[in-house]
């Protein structure tokens, strides 16, 4: 039988529209049904959608919009997937043609090939894409943090076959992990010199110095595909020159724990190695999964002060590293702080009387692969025991004082929460070494071998 019905979707659209504010000129919306791929040529086209506002439009256009039986929990973020589930595949075909003839409702992932309408071009587009043969993707972008993220399509080409990876260390791990370095044909300075990263990047063109400061010049010389950058925050300094030269800028965060799935899944289709993101994801679900099982129902926690890279640099809320503290099954003595990384004094520390004390580094003098001489952070951590009045701090007392490597959270970041699990409750954890933990990820996913310090004093000993 012939599907000839077309359901336009502009309507919708424009509710969405008239709701939503972008959160700068830059970002333009999608309210033409009309619309084509080729007017999206120099660039992508930009939706942000504030999860409060999704809350809100989702009630006040529940009777035009219903999420399928088959939603699951995890909606992978890839337009094609009309059922809104964790794949694409045969389903998605068969929920589009009810959505044609009238018998399932619009979805906003059915619009396959991103052009305003559903119809028969969507089946087409969503068999491309099951084949993986589709000449380009849209996917869902996950802009800022967990807290208050934007949702934002972009349309990329496909296959994509050169990448500049400039998220920091991240991007570049995580297509390693994937073993697509050969894809890469640009990195942050950075990058370089993570000597875990070593053999992959030595010999890729450095296309910036830091996440906020890229070389658009250099990254224009290597041709890119699409440029993989950080997704929390925008960069519209860049991503109008870019757009300018038809290269989309792709935004995501590998390393928070809530967005990680959605990106790893994401990651994995543009890739073409769906397996292997299971891989990865399973991994840290196994790891997090344990830590939360032993720590979630505690009543007793201790209080913990983790510092930061500077003398007196408390971890406040909202991070990753209180995160770490909080599933770990402790109590950040700084959480009502007003920042994220607050500025104390001595004093304050003394008041709280911490019973755990973390210090976390990011020098590749004191951590990494290839350092052997524990020496130094005996130093550091006898320059912190030994400040003034700290003496009869619990933790200073019980010697329960930790320095941990914020390399070890990277693109895996329940290897950095079991060493802060350990740090907090060796009790519970006697029978786990983050070491060990680190060394499976690195030998399973980058095909390394652990020979370095991540943690002062040794795992093992606490």
């Amino acid at each position: 039988m012939k599907i000839d019905k077309v359901i336009n979707i502009s309507n919708l659209i424009d509710i969405f529209v008239i709701l939503r504010r972008p959160p700068s000129p830059s970002i333009a919306f999608r309210a033409s049904a009309g619309e084509s791929v080729g007017n999206r040529a120099g660039g992508k086209m930009r939706r942000a959608v504030p999860k409060i506002l999704t809350f809100l439009i989702s009630a006040l256009c529940i009777s035009l919009i219903s999420m399928p039986a088959s939603a699951a929990s995890y909606t992978l973020g890839i337009f094609g997937n009309a059922n809104m589930d964790g794949t694409i595949d045969e389903e998605d075909i068969e929920y589009l043609k009810g959505i044609i003839t009238g018998e399932n409702e619009p979805t906003e992932l059915a619009d396959a090939n991103y052009d305003g309408k559903i119809d028969e071009d969507d089946i087409s587009q969503t068999e491309l894409i099951i084949r993986g043969e589709a000449d380009e993707l849209t996917l869902l972008q996950y802009i800022g943090y967990p807290e208050e993220l934007t949702e934002e399509p972009v349309t990329i080409p496909m296959p994509i076959e050169r990448i500049a990876a400039i998220g920091g260390t991240y991007g570049p791990e995580t297509l390693c992990a994937f073993g697509e370095e050969d894809r890469i044909v640009g990195v942050l300075q950075s990058a370089k010199e993570r000597r875990e990263l070593e053999p992959f990047l030595k010999d890729k063109p450095a296309v910036g110095t830091s996440t906020f400061t890229w070389d658009l010049e250099k990254i224009l010389e290597q041709d890119p595909d699409i440029v993989l950058a950080y997704a929390f925050r925008y960069f519209p300094e860049y991503d109008d020159q870019l757009q300018a030269s038809g290269i989309p800028l792709v935004q995501m965060d590998f390393y928070q724990p809530e967005k990680y799935s959605q990106e790893i899944r994401n990651l994995g289709w543009i890739l073409g190695d769906q397996e292997r993101a299971e891989e990865l994801i399973e991994f840290e679900q196994q790891h997090l999964d344990l830590i939360k099982e032993r720590t979630g129902e505690l009543e007793k926690r201790p209080k913990v002060y983790a510092e930061w890279y500077a003398d007196y640099q408390a971890v406040g809320p909202d991070n990753a590293n209180n995160d770490a503290i909080t599933i770990g099954g402790g109590v950040n003595i700084f959480q009502d702080a007003t920042t994220k990384y607050p500025e104390i004094d001595s004093e304050t520390v003394i008041v709280r009387n911490p019973q755990v004390i973390i210090k976390c580094s990011n020098s590749l003098d004191l951590f990494g692969c290839g350092v052997k001489d524990a020496g130094p952070l005996e130093e550091l951590k006898g320059e912190m025991v030994n400040r003034p009045g700290w003496e009869n701090i619990d933790a200073i007392s019980n010697d329960r004082v930790y320095i941990i490597s914020t390399y070890s959270h990277s693109i895996h970041p329940s290897v950095y929460y079991s060493y802060f699990a350990k740090c907090i409750h060796p009790e519970l954890f006697e029978d786990i070494d983050p070491d060990e933990i680190y060394r499976e990820w690195l030998q399973k996913f980058l095909g390394v071998e652990f020979a370095g310090l991540y943690a002062y004093p040794p795992p093992s000993s606490w």
